[in-house]
C-alpha cells in the first residue's frame, strides 16, 4: 500500500542524529514513515516548493495549510495519507473535495472543539474526505461523534505515547524537596509559583516545547525556591530524575494539554500532580497513577505537593504505578502499532 504521511515541522537528518546519539527521544514520525513504508512531507518541502500557490499558501495562511496543499497535488500516486493534525487535515480534506477520487485519508485530531475547525464539517463537509479520526481523549471522541456527526466507527481514541525506552526511571536518588514541572502551552505557572512561595520546599520550572519556539518566562518576579529556564529533551529527563515530585499545572481548557509532558513523568516514574481540565482525561487514575487538583486552586496544589514530598514512599508506588501504565498502554511503540493499523484498515 502505498502511504503519505504530512507532518507538521521539519523532520530532517539534524533531528534524526541528535536521535541516534540519544540525545532526543525517539520520534513518532520516524517511526511511522519506517513501519508504513512511507513517504513524508514535511515544512522543508514546502520551503522548497517552487509553486508561487505553494509559497503564496505557506505566507498568507500557514505551513500546514501549505503542505496540506502539496500534499493534495500528489495525491495519486497514493492509495492512504497520514495527516498528523488538523491544521494539515482539515485543508488538505477540503481541497480533496473537488477531486472525483481520493486516497483514504486517516486524520490524527488533537482538538476539533473550536468553531473555526467545526465550520469545516457542518458547511463544507470535509468528513467526505477523511475516512479514519484518531483522538487521544473521550472528550474529543464524543464531540467528533455528537457534534460534528462523524460515524462512531470512523473514530478510534487511542492512548498518546512516550518512548519509554528515553525516558525510563534513572538510577539517581531523588532530591528529596523537589518538585519539577515543564511545558508551555496553557500552563498554568502562576498558581504553581504562588503555591511554592514561603515553602520549604523547592520547584524548578522548565518552560518550553520543542513544537513552540516562542520563549515563555515568568510573569513576575519569582520567589528564591523557584528556578525557570528552558531545557533540551536530554536535560528534561535529568531533571525528571533528581526530582521526587513532577507537577503540571494546566489553565482550564477542553483539549488534552500537557499529554506529552504527562507520559514523559510517568514513564520515568514519576508521581505526578495535574490539574483536572475538561480535556485531561483519560490518563491519570486519581489516587493510583497520580493526583488531579481543580484548575486554579493554589492551596490544593500546595497541599498535594507537600504531602507527597513528606511521604516519599507513597511517591514512589504512584510513580511505579505510573510507569506501570506506561508500558501497558503508551509506549511509542503501541502508538505506531494502533496508528498503523487504522491507516491499514482505511484502505481496506
Amino acid at each position: 500500500m502505498r502511504t503519505l504521511i504530512l507532518a507538521a515541522g521539519k523532520f530532517g537528518p539534524p533531528m534524526a542524529d541528535e536521535i541516534a546519539a540519544g540525545r532526543e527521544p525517539r520520534l513518532d514520525v520516524f517511526e511511522l514513515q519506517a513501519a508504513l513504508q512511507a513517504d513524508l512531507l514535511d515544512f522543508r518541502d514546502v520551503d522548497g516548493a517552487r509553486s508561487p500557490l505553494m509559497q503564496a499558501a505557506r505566507k498568507t495562511l500557514s505551513p500546514s495549510a501549505a503542505l496540506a496543499l502539496l500534499g493534495a497535488s500528489v495525491s495519486d500516486k497514493y492509495d492512504a495519507v497520514l495527516t498528523t493534525g488538523e491544521d494539515i487535515g482539515i485543508p488538505y480534506a477540503t481541497r480533496m473535495l473537488a477531486s472525483s477520487k481520493a486516497p483514504a485519508h486517516t486524520l490524527i485530531a488533537h482538538t476539533l472543539t473550536p468553531w473555526k475547525k467545526r465550520i469545516f464539517f457542518h458547511a463544507l463537509g470535509v468528513q467526505k474526505r477523511i475516512q479514519r479520526v484518531l483522538v487521544y481523549a473521550t472528550s474529543e471522541e464524543n464531540h467528533a461523534v455528537e457534534v460534528l456527526g462523524l460515524p462512531r466507527e470512523s473514530v478510534r481514541r487511542i492512548a498518546y505515547h512516550a518512548d519509554s525506552k528515553f525516558f525510563a526511571p534513572q538510577n539517581v536518588k531523588p532530591e528529596p524537596d523537589l518538585a519539577c514541572a515543564a511545558g508551555q502551552l496553557l500552563r498554568d505557572y502562576d498558581s504553581l509559583v504562588a503555591a511554592a512561595t514561603d515553602q520549604p520546599w523547592r520547584v524548578s520550572i522548565a518552560a518550553g516545547s520543542p513544537w513552540i519556539s516562542k520563549t515563555l518566562g515568568p510573569s513576575a518576579a519569582l520567589p528564591a525556591n523557584v528556578t525557570w529556564g528552558r531545557y533540551s529533551r536530554f536535560e528534561l529527563r535529568a531533571l525528571y530524575a533528581r526530582s521526587a515530585v513532577a507537577v503540571v499545572p494546566i489553565l482550564e481548557n477542553d483539549y488534552q494539554t500537557g499529554i506529552s509532558t504527562i507520559l514523559e513523568m510517568m514513564a520515568m516514574g514519576k508521581c505526578l500532580v495535574v490539574t483536572r481540565t475538561r480535556g485531561q482525561t483519560d490518563t491519570i487514575v486519581d489516587g493510583k497513577t497520580g493526583f488531579y487538583v481543580p484548575p486554579g486552586d493554589v492551596q490544593a496544589l500546595r497541599k498535594t505537593i507537600r504531602r507527597l514530598l513528606d511521604n516519599p514512599d507513597e511517591a514512589a508506588r504512584i510513580g511505579a504505578a505510573a510507569r506501570e501504565y506506561i508500558e501497558r498502554e503508551a509506549t511509542l511503540e503501541l502508538f505506531v502499532e494502533r496508528i498503523v493499523e487504522t491507516v491499514r484498515g482505511s484502505n481496506g
